[in-house]
């Protein structure tokens, strides 16, 4: 059983240890409970052996040779692989070096059990203080695992498992609600080609609004943006909030109508690319963080419930097909690719700040360094890391500059977020990252759950939507929640359909602002 907590310590980020950690603690729990069930069974005891074992030997095959674990991608790609994909597989992955290798663990590690068990513990009887110790740590290891907590327990190779099956049935649940929710849009207005403008929603990754001179941040990471809003073209919100701290889940909010703290109902896996689609708007993607062609509907990565053929068709027009290291470099390919006739939609996603910062940018973006940190409660490495997010999000101005000059020439408008923020060394904390699910930190809610949002419009879209212009910048000081983003979107794209609600659109008259997790 704790042969099965190993693969947790193969997830490549920072958490790997406290994953690892809780994983063997399930591993230890489960394998007392188990140990208790099967005791007056030696059939029943070597089977769960057996399964176990090989269920330990499949997950760890899967991520040497596909650098996973038992994820939903590698869930339904068993559940779909036909019998002719079956025997490629054997052919190509299981007559392998890998193969003989892990049957050989397997092996061995069956036999050493054996032997051991016959050897030593045969005969051995346990007394009732270490049955008691087995029941505390059975108890504690799987009441830990209901127990909200600031960081992320890891999940052994049967809780993964179970994991993964259970996301998989309930993710295709909610995707054919979507599929039957695109069928039951009915759109009652849009534009003409000649009032309609070329909307464009950009999301950020991991941006703490703080470490940006627009929100007051002393070193001048973003000169680009402050020149356009000096200009009267960049309207900056002050008071804008995420519902989660988590990409995948950011992108259901932005990508659908589901909402804040609300009850849950079929409406809410109403997709937005798809009202515009059916308001008649050519809808472009651009992702460079995840593309379709990676994992099509088995991609479960972010967006995944717009990767099935039939959503993807009724949402996009255009899908980019690769990524790159860098976003302005992703721009600039893609930048002749972008919709610029009226009535259109494209939506970029980048990497943005996303950890390691340091990787997000050239050198020749190296601008800050630790001697431009003034912070004595710093070490030097920690100032290095600030000064590394600081030129990430310089790198983030000028990629945001390369969309806008896209965009300059054209009756535009640009709505920039990011999905959620991240904690740089800001607060008495003194937290790198994210600490997830911890809602009642300070430091959590403004750096984390604050975000930064700004409109930049064009001079031909303040000259032919003047009325909208000034809505957008008499809201500057509204709360703002992100997951309200469609209704905005049909807002400036003036289109009205049968699930709409525009009261939750900031800009609309008769806005509703709703309980947000963040205040002014």
């Amino acid at each position: 059983m704790l042969l099965m907590a190993v693969p947790a310590s193969y997830e490549p980020h920072h958490f790997s240890k406290a994953l690892l950690a809780g994983a063997l603690l399930q591993s230890a729990a489960y394998g007392m409970v188990l140990a208790w069930l099967t005791h007056k069974s030696k059939v029943a005891r070597n089977v769960v052996l057996v399964v176990l074992t090989l269920l330990f030997a499949l997950e760890t095959y899967a991520y040497v040779t596909f650098d996973s674990r038992l994820t939903p991608n590698i869930l339904t790609l068993m559940l779909q692989t036909s019998w002719k994909e079956i025997g490629e597989f054997f052919s190509v992955y299981v007559l392998s070096w890998r193969t003989v290798a892990f049957v050989f663990v397997a092996a061995v590690l069956v036999t050493a059990y054996c032997y051991v068990h016959r050897r030593f513990f045969a005969d051995v009887t346990i007394g009732k203080k270490l049955k008691y110790a087995a029941i505390a740590l059975a108890v504690a290891g799987i009441s830990l695992f209901f127990i909200p907590l600031p960081f992320p327990l890891g999940q052994n190779s049967l809780n993964q498992l179970f994991i993964s099956g259970l996301f998989v049935w309930e993710t295709h649940q909610e995707i054919e609600t979507m599929e039957t929710m695109i069928d039951q849009i009915n759109i009652t207005k849009t534009p003409t080609e000649a009032d309609a403008p070329v909307v464009v929603l950009v999301i950020g990754e991991s941006f703490n609004k703080y470490h940006s001179n627009l929100y007051g941040y002393t070193l001048p990471t973003q000169p680009r943006l402050t020149a356009e809003r000096d200009s009267g073209r960049l309207i900056v919100y002050t008071h804008a909030m995420t519902p989660t701290n988590g990409t995948a889940y950011a992108m259901r909010y932005l990508f659908s109508q589901k909402g804040c703290g609300e009850t849950t109902d079929s409406t809410d896996c109403v997709l937005m690319p798809a009202v515009f689609h059916k308001a008649h708007y050519q809808v472009a993607y651009f992702d460079n963080q995840y593309t379709r062609s990676s994992g099509g509907s088995l991609d479960y990565s972010c967006g995944y419930f717009l990767n099935p053929e039939y959503i993807n068709d009724h949402c996009f027009d255009y899908r980019n097909d690769q990524t790159m290291d860098y976003d302005a470099d992703f721009v600039k390919h893609y930048s002749e690719t972008f919709l610029r006739q009226p009535r259109s939609l494209n939506i970029i996603h980048l990497m943005g700040q996303h950890f390691d910062a340091a990787k997000r940018y050239p050198e020749t973006y190296d601008r800050f360094h630790a001697e431009d940190i003034h912070r004595p409660d710093l070490d030097e490495g920690e100032r290095t890391q600030v000064a590394q997010y600081d030129n990430a999000t310089l790198y983030n101005d000028y990629t945001l500059a390369g969309i806008i000059d896209a965009f300059r020439d054209v009756d535009a408008v640009v709505v920039y977020l990011s999905d959620h923020g991240e904690q740089i060394y800001d607060d008495a904390e003194h937290v790198y990252g994210r600490m997830f699910g911890s809602l009642q930190s300070k430091a959590t809610l403004k750096n984390v759950y604050q975000v930064p949002f700004m409109v930049w419009c064009s001079n031909t879209y303040q000259t032919k939507h003047p009325d909208d212009f000034q809505r957008l910048s008499e809201a500057r000081d509204k709360v703002v929640c992100t997951a309200d983003l469609p209704y905005l979107l049909y807002d400036l794209a003036g289109i009205d359909f049968n699930y709409h609600h525009p009261e939750r659109s900031f800009i609309h008259p008769s806005f509703q602002s709703h309980q947000t997790i963040l205040q002014k």
